[in-house]
């Protein structure tokens, strides 16, 4: 096929934060419009809850060639029900609207899938909000399987 330039993710660099956090805010209007619970946008916030709660979490590039085509953000723990495996958690996902229909997302997937298949990683698991239909087509169609719902209300 077409020699398009590689797909790689690469971790993001402290210098890079505020580039990192502020590709973070229209991720989060585009997932606003299926949230159950609206919030505002707050740039700052998620900074300082992301940063303070690193343990085990990886926040990534999405590198299309030498561009940044999105990010995403891992966290792997332990398998509460048996130490000894590992669980790779993608939080958060994102693919440029302008990098999208190119095959970006599935390469990136397919890099992070390789890099926790080096690592003996037992499972990676997607969380997806319920009404996004794209991204429930995106991940059925790389293999992943609805394994629970999650459900809350608010007191």
């Amino acid at each position: 096929g077409m020699s398009e330039p590689g797909v790689t993710l690469v971790p993001v660099e402290e210098a890079e934060y505020d580039d990192f956090f502020g590709m973070m805010g229209p991720y989060h209007e585009e997932l606003d419009v299926y949230a159950i619970e609206k919030e505002p946008w707050d740039e700052a916030r998620k900074r300082t809850s992301t940063l303070n709660d690193m343990e085990g979490r990886e926040l990534l590039w999405i590198m299309h060639g030498r561009t940044r085509a999105g990010f995403a953000v891992v966290r792997t723990f332990d398998d509460w029900a048996d130490e000894t495996r590992q669980i790779a958690s993608i939080a958060e996902f994102y693919v440029l609207p302008d990098q999208r229909r190119q095959r970006v997302g599935r390469a990136a997937v397919e890099a992070l899938l390789a890099e926790h298949r080096r690592r003996g990683t037992a499972l990676v698991e997607a969380s997806i909000i319920r009404d996004n239909q794209p991204a429930i087509d995106f991940w059925a169609a790389m293999g992943f399987e609805v394994e629970f719902l999650q459900t809350s209300r608010r007191p």
